[in-house]
C-alpha cells in the first residue's frame, strides 16, 4: 500500500465513520496496539469529532503500554482516560468464588471494558468505535460479545498488513508500530503466539482462501480457526429464521 493507496484508505474510513455517527461521540477502547492506535488516530483527523478515548488496564499490562499511551495522546492530539479494572476483575472473582483459568478471565477481561465502554456511549449519547481487523474477525480471534461487540467496524475490511502500513502512513509512534500484537489478557500473552503463526503468514493463507492474491490450499490450522469461530459472526439462531 503507497502513500496515495493509505491517504485514499484513511480518507474513505474517515467520511464513512462521520456519515454514520451524524456528529455523535466517539467512544473508543485505547489499548495501545496498533488496530486501536490507527483507529483513534483517524477519527482524530475528523473535523469537529468528540473523541473519548479510554486506556483500561490492570496488573497484566506492561509498563511500556503507559508510555506508549502518552506518546499516541501526543501525536493524534486525543486525551485518553485511563481506567483500572483490577477491582471488577477482583469483584467478579470473589462472587463468583473462584479463579478461573487463564482464557475465560481473559475472555472476562475483554466484557468488561466493553461492558466500561457502552457505559461511557450510554452517557455520552456516542457510538462504541470497534477495532477489529479481517485477520482477527475472519479467524474469530476476539471474544463475542467483548471486543466484538461495538456499533461500527472501520478497520474489518483490512488485513493486518494493510494496518500497519497504515500506521506508518499516520506517523504513529515508532513502538506501536513494532511491537508485538497482544490483546492484554494475561501477562506475556501475544496473538502471535496463541495463533501459532505470524500475522504475515496468516494474512498470506486468507488471501488464498478470499481469492485476494492467487489460489491455493489453506493450512489446516486456520481452515479450523474459521469454522470454530463462526458463530461468533452470525447472528444468534432464532425461530425467525424459520419464517
Amino acid at each position: 500500500m503507497g502513500s496515495g493507496g493509505a491517504e485514499k484508505v484513511v480518507s474513505e474510513i474517515s467520511d464513512f465513520l462521520a456519515g454514520v455517527s451524524a456528529g455523535r461521540v466517539f467512544v473508543i477502547g485505547a489499548s495501545t496496539g496498533i488496530d486501536s492506535s490507527v483507529v483513534l488516530t483517524i477519527c482524530s483527523r475528523i473535523p469537529h469529532a468528540t473523541i473519548h478515548g479510554y486506556f483500561m488496564f490492570d496488573g497484566a499490562t506492561p509498563e511500556t503500554d503507559f508510555a506508549d499511551l502518552s506518546e499516541l495522546e501526543k501525536s493524534s492530539g486525543v486525551k485518553v482516560e485511563r481506567i483500572d479494572i483490577s477491582p471488577i476483575e477482583k469483584a467478579y472473582e470473589e462472587t463468583l468464588d473462584g479463579r478461573p483459568d487463564r482464557k475465560v478471565a481473559g475472555n472476562l477481561k475483554a466484557r468488561i471494558r466493553m461492558s466500561i465502554l457502552y457505559y461511557f456511549a450510554n452517557l455520552y449519547s456516542g457510538i462504541v468505535v470497534g477495532t477489529t481487523n479481517r485477520s482477527e474477525y475472519l479467524t474469530g480471534y476476539f471474544t463475542k460479545f467483548g471486543d466484538g461487540a461495538c456499533d461500527v467496524e472501520p478497520v474489518i475490511h483490512l488485513y493486518k498488513d494493510e494496518i500497519r502500513a497504515l500506521a506508518k502512513h499516520l506517523n504513529l509512534p515508532d513502538h506501536i508500530v513494532k511491537k508485538s500484537p497482544s490483546a492484554g489478557l494475561w501477562p506475556g500473552q501475544t496473538d502471535e503466539a496463541e495463533l501459532g503463526m505470524t500475522y504475515d503468514q496468516l494474512d498470506g493463507e486468507l488471501r488464498k482462501l478470499e481469492g485476494v492474491e492467487g489460489g491455493g490450499k489453506i493450512s489446516k490450522i486456520v481452515r479450523d480457526m474459521m469454522v470454530s469461530s463462526e458463530h461468533k459472526r452470525k447472528m444468534p439462531p432464532s425461530l425467525l429464521d424459520r419464517r
